[in-house]
């Protein structure tokens, strides 16, 4: 063999190896490059315990919470209709009407916010000033499932303070009005004694959160504080949708 024939392997051996070595060089680029653009967000979901009306809990600064997101907020689960039966359209609530207590007051849609106290985070309900909030994934008046609306009772309007004086009783009618001007009717079915919800135990605290559900039937649920001079305990009147 000579010398010609000799470098000119030397030279495909050469040019095979460079090119096995770039080879493995991309792949293992491909493996360790990060991924283009920030990761995905992580979903927030719903508070599974009673709103906090009366308190002041600001969200962690930057944090967006539903009430400035409602547009892309996903819907709550709804009971499944009767086949054959369409229910006839219903418009968003916009006021709250109960005679007993001399109660008149707009419903507005909260959502909630990530609260930050010490080392623990956690979600809760927002609170509407002025006005009775509509929790923006619960249902609309009229329909099948469960309208859940909260207010203060000792600060910024005192919507429902006579509500946590336990001014109401079974039977009582409620009116909900919605955008369309339709007025629905709905009867006091349950009106509970102070729920212990700061301090309670998980079990008491689920058991109190059952209220706010969805639900098969068609009802409100009002939800507010009580003592006035305190927020430690829950009180909840149920109104369950007039025939």
């Amino acid at each position: 063999m000579n010398e010609k024939h000799v470098r000119t392997q030397t030279r495909v051996v050469k040019l095979v190896v460079s090119s096995a070595v770039l080879l493995l060089s991309l792949a293992l680029a491909a493996c360790t490059t990060p991924p283009s653009g920030p990761p995905p967000a992580p979903t927030t979901t719903p508070p599974t315990a009673l709103p906090a009306p009366g308190t002041d809990a600001p969200a962690p600064p930057g944090q967006e919470t539903p009430a400035q997101a409602t547009a892309t907020a996903p819907a709550a689960s709804q009971p499944a209709a009767v086949p054959g039966i369409v229910p006839p359209p219903q418009g968003e609530p916009n006021r709250l009407v109960i005679p007993a207590i001399d109660l008149d007051t707009a419903i507005v849609d909260v959502g909630w916010e990530v609260v930050e106290r010490g080392a623990q985070r956690s979600t809760e309900w927002q609170t509407a000033d002025n006005a009775a909030g509509r929790h923006l994934n619960s249902a609309r008046p009229g329909e099948l499932g469960n309208v859940v609306l909260s207010g203060h009772h000792n600060t910024k309007g005192e919507v429902f303070r006579r509500i946590s004086e336990q001014e109401l009783a079974v039977g009582d009618a409620i009116y909900l009005y919605d955008a369309q001007g339709q007025r629905h009717t709905y009867l006091v079915s349950e009106a509970t004694e102070p729920l212990l919800e700061v301090g309670a135990s998980e079990a008491q605290r689920l058991a109190n959160a059952r209220y706010i559900q969805p639900t098969s039937d068609a009802r409100v649920t009002l939800v507010t504080c009580w003592p006035y001079w305190t927020n430690t305990h829950r009180i909840v009147v149920v109104g369950t949708l007039a025939p």
